[in-house]
């Protein structure tokens, strides 16, 4: 994975992307909003899990949020 600044950044602009607010993707995903916003922050590393959850439902690839392939 990239960075942890750039992954958070990464996850932060995908969300903008799909006009979705921090609780509707934390309901998506199953995780709480504190959870997600520690995903947002940086402070936090989701698992392989949550992050091809949060891919589906931001509506872009694990590889967009991971940064990789670019």
């Amino acid at each position: 994975m990239t960075n942890v600044s750039e992954f958070a950044s990464n996850i932060r602009a995908a969300r903008a992307r799909a006009d979705l607010s921090q609780n509707e993707v934390a309901e998506r995903i199953g995780v709480n909003i504190g959870t997600l916003v520690r995903y947002e922050s940086g402070d936090m590393t989701p698992g392989a899990d949550k992050i091809v959850a949060l891919a589906a439902a931001l509506g872009c690839t694990p590889n967009d949020l991971c940064g990789w392939g670019r």
